[in-house]
């Protein structure tokens, strides 16, 4: 029987050596910058873009180990977007632990004895991890210049640069926008808009170029390449929906970051939007005091969340979610039947349900 975390943790664990064994970690100084641009790595985590790019790979019928450049460079780009929405969110936790930004500040607590000053220090050192990161990642997939096609190469290198790393950036720029919005000016459809640059798009590119890996011809119209890359872009908007419903109703010890920031940064989520939608006039009152309000009481935001409950948002959240995931099962079909086409339907499956 096909065991998906099984897989997942073998291809983390695959994808976490390729990183911390790579020569470029040794070029890193400060060590205590070196420290840092790897803390997320070492604690692990779920690693599915990068073991989504292996699995296209093996579903296009390469081997996945040839992919690992582009898996480690896709991760470690995933890393630095983290660190800088980290610095943006003003969050402390990642992966069940400090994010880089906190990570410097008890690191430096006792040198530096103005909390401004702290502050200040420490954010400026996780900007300057997420760039090294950011070097990082371009080293890695350099790398796969001895596993590919040149033209291969050299099409995903221009896909990375010129088309990923920019939708992703716009995407968080939408997402900080929309905060600052009120709630009558931010559509359902922007929302979706938002997260498919922000969230799918990694999917999406990364389920590209382990399908083109595979069939190692540069060839976008290839059915294999195309299918794949439409699963990953419907399952990566049901991921981030999965994701919004669990900063509400999640745990924050199985999560690994803060529940409840999202209300407090006032993002605007296909959740917050159905809500509002539905709301009666002092629901709705309720909502625009909490939202965006850094001050607001656990309480408060404890209320927010029942009031998602009770307005049926967070359903509706999970029914959109299944909506897109259906949309993916049904591309899943165009695929011949294999281990790595099961294990997608796995993945496909554990989008929706998961608890972390």
């Amino acid at each position: 029987m096909i065991d998906l975390q099984a897989e997942l943790q073998e291809k983390s664990r695959l994808i976490a050596d390729y990183i911390l064994n790579s020569p470029f970690k040794s070029q890193i100084t400060p060590k205590y910058i070196a420290d840092g641009a790897g803390l997320y790595t070492l604690r692990g985590g779920k690693m599915l873009r990068p073991a989504i790019l292996m699995l296209a790979c093996e579903a296009a019928g390469g081997d996945p180990k040839l992919a690992l450049p582009a898996a480690a460079a896709i991760e470690m780009s995933h890393t630095w977007t983290l660190v800088h929405d980290d610095l943006i969110d003003n969050d402390n936790l990642r992966r069940g632990g400090p994010s880089v930004h906190a990570y410097y500040r008890e690191l430096n607590r006792p040198k530096i004895k103005d909390s401004a000053e702290l502050e200040q220090y420490a954010r400026s050192m996780a900007m300057l991890v997420g760039d090294v990161q950011q070097a990082w990642a371009m080293s890695m997939i350099n790398e796969l210049s001895d596993q590919v096609n040149t033209e291969v190469f050299r099409y995903i290198i221009r896909e990375m640069t010129n088309y990923w790393v920019p939708r992703v950036m716009s995407g968080e720029a939408l997402d900080l926008e929309y905060s600052q919005l009120s709630l009558d000016e931010v559509t359902e459809e922007m929302i979706l808009g938002m997260l498919a640059q922000k969230t799918a798009s990694t999917f999406g590119f990364a389920g590209q170029a382990g399908a083109m890996i595979g069939i190692n011809k540069l060839d976008k119209q290839h059915p294999t390449v195309q299918t794949i890359q439409q699963i990953c872009l419907e399952a990566g908007l049901a991921f981030q929906l999965r994701d919004d419903i669990l900063g509400i109703v999640g745990d924050e010890k199985e999560l690994g970051k803060p529940v409840g920031s999202d209300i407090r940064e006032g993002k605007k989520t296909v959740i917050i939007a159905h809500a509002y939608r539905v709301a009666d006039a002092s629901q709705k009152q309720l909502l625009l005091s909490v939202l965006g309000n850094e001050r607001a009481s656990a309480v408060e935001v404890e209320r927010v969340h029942t009031i998602l409950k009770e307005l049926g948002s967070i359903d509706y959240a999970a029914s959109v979610a299944n909506k897109y995931a259906g949309q993916a099962r049904a591309a899943l079909n165009k695929l011949s039947d294999s281990r790595a086409r099961q294990l997608f339907g796995k993945w496909i499956d554990f989008i929706v349900n998961r608890i972390r």
